[in-house]
């Protein structure tokens, strides 16, 4: 499962001018307490909408995600004021434009850097490609946006708390400044999706491992046969 406290969110900046590099601080409403500030220190960066910029979120009627949970307390208990971690998916879901002829070649690049990264087979990657090239003419076709991510602001890392998960509205994102780095190459777009494919990838072995014990602590024998994320 995933932390979603996009109810609890007050008001926040995230800043990725640097690099590799996302820091920052979030302030998340507490129920019987005070706010809780949260400062960052997450390896990786935005996507391409706002890789480079700040955003500054902001909510204008904070509440309690327990209250919703019909849950006593604070859904904020036990989150750590130091989030350090990984990038995940984040994005102020900024159309990059519609797509295009040029930029169907920049995604083929990406992934084919990505599966040559990966050791995906040639016959494989034969049937990717013949994929990702009907999916890109269809959308030209019809003249659609590219988003890189998705068409809403979508915040995401992984801390040492798991998967932390908001889902905002476009009024409560707003990007500041010009961008701080220059376009990446494909193989660096394409080792940037692997980070955040193994940042998952980390989460959900820890939660299999969490329930394993879960499980034995039951009178189990340890084998978790399957989960659901939400």
């Amino acid at each position: 499962m995933a932390w979603r406290p996009y109810q609890n969110l007050i008001d926040g900046e995230l800043d990725n001018r640097l690099p590799g590099k996302v820091t920052g601080w979030i302030r998340f409403h507490r129920r019987g307490a005070e706010p809780l500030r949260v400062t960052f220190d997450l390896d990786g960066d935005f996507h391409e909408d706002i890789r480079g910029k700040t955003i500054r979120l902001s909510n204008p009627l904070p509440s309690d995600r327990n209250e919703e949970l019909g849950q006593d307390g604070t859904y904020m208990g036990g989150f750590a004021p130091v989030q350090r971690g990984n990038v995940g998916d984040i994005s102020a879901g900024r159309p990059l434009g519609r797509w295009t002829p040029e930029l169907a070649g920049r995604l083929l690049a990406e992934r084919e850097s990505l599966w040559e990264q990966n050791g995906v087979s040639a016959d494989e990657r034969n049937i990717r490609r013949r994929e990702l090239i009907g999916y890109c003419w269809g959308c030209i076709a019809t003249g659609e946006l590219y988003y890189a991510h998705a068409d809403y602001p979508y915040i995401e890392w992984f801390s040492d708390n798991g998967r932390v998960v908001l889902e905002l509205e476009a009024s409560q994102v707003e990007v500041v400044g010009e961008n701080a780095a220059g376009p990446k190459t494909p193989q660096e777009l394409a080792r940037g999706r692997m980070k955040r494919e193994e940042a998952l990838v980390s989460f959900l072995g820890d939660m299999v491992e969490g329930l394993s014990k879960k499980n034995r602590k039951m009178g189990g024998d340890g084998n978790v046969a399957g989960i659901v994320v939400e």
